[in-house]
């Protein structure tokens, strides 16, 4: 390595950030193991890693959580009930002592220069950054990959139809996350929500057009991504993009009920457009 690539790495490493990490009683004890791995064995680490336990776990989970807690000092946050995704997230979000979060979920693996590769663009003028992912199934077999708009203005006009961000590759900076009040709690489409906070707010946005992670999914989440609730989280979030000032009432209306009309589709068509015609081969 010459001396001024390594000065670049230096400096890439000087960058402190937080990893977040919400894990709740029905992750994967197995996939929880391997994510927390994936964290440590970056070529850039954390300054802190924050876990927030999202209600009671069973024995195993709390048994890996206490091991990864000793291995690694890890910060737990144990939470009496389990009061969602966004309720949890914002929990260890107010405790988050650095300039930078990095989101990390408890069942995906991240790659071993995903941190590097952002810090990169945390010495920027950048907000809010996130990258690619592939998507694998439990047996680890590729399925898919999800990639997203690469510049600010790709990334702004993009918000207005579909979440320009993959939750698990996102780093934010942790001051203008708070301004914005956190994670609206709007089931499965709280990150959406924040971005739009955060882009009504003046953030400065990008992604990488690399993979940064693996994230678990597999065709039976495409399928289970149906139903009322999700069909009412949709026109709650098209509500929430016409208040930040994302889209007109009209487009939100639109656009939700074409939405929602897909939660509402049979398992089978719905995964069917899920995988056709929502994520790259």
């Amino acid at each position: 390595m010459s001396i001024v690539n390594k000065l670049k790495k230096d400096a890439h490493m000087s960058v402190e950030f937080t990893i977040l990490m919400a894990v709740y009683e029905k992750d994967k004890v197995d996939l929880f193991k391997k994510a927390v791995a994936s964290i440590y064995n970056n070529s850039v680490l954390p300054h802190a890693f924050i876990l927030v336990v999202d209600g009671p776990v069973g024995p195993e989970l709390r048994r890996q959580i206490s091991e990864s807690e000793n291995r690694y000092k890890i910060q737990p946050i144990w939470l009496p009930t389990n009061g969602g995704l966004a309720n949890a997230l914002n929990a260890g979000l107010n405790e988050v002592e650095t300039e930078w979060v990095v989101r990390a979920d408890a069942d995906d693996f991240n790659l071993p220069f995903r941190f590097e590769e952002q810090a990169r663009l945390m010495t920027t003028n950048y907000d809010l950054i996130g990258g690619a992912i592939q998507e694998v199934d439990l047996a680890g077999h590729k399925l898919a990959i999800r990639r997203t708009p690469i510049r600010d203005n790709e990334i702004k006009k993009f918000v207005k139809y579909r979440n320009p961000f993959n939750h698990m590759t996102v780093a934010f900076r942790t001051e203008l996350a708070l301004q914005c009040g956190g994670y609206p709690n709007i089931y499965l489409k709280e990150d959406y929500a924040l971005w739009a906070l955060m882009i009504r707010h003046g953030a400065r946005t990008a992604n990488t057009s690399d993979i940064l992670v693996e994230a678990t999914t597999g065709r039976n989440m495409y399928k289970r991504r149906g139903g009322w609730r999700y069909a009412n989280a949709e026109i709650k979030l098209q509500r929430h993009l016409v208040v930040c000032g994302i889209k007109s009432g009209i487009a939100a209306f639109f656009h939700g009920s074409a939405r929602a009309s897909v939660f509402l589709m049979p398992q089978l068509l719905r995964g069917w457009i899920y995988e056709h015609y929502l994520r790259d081969k």
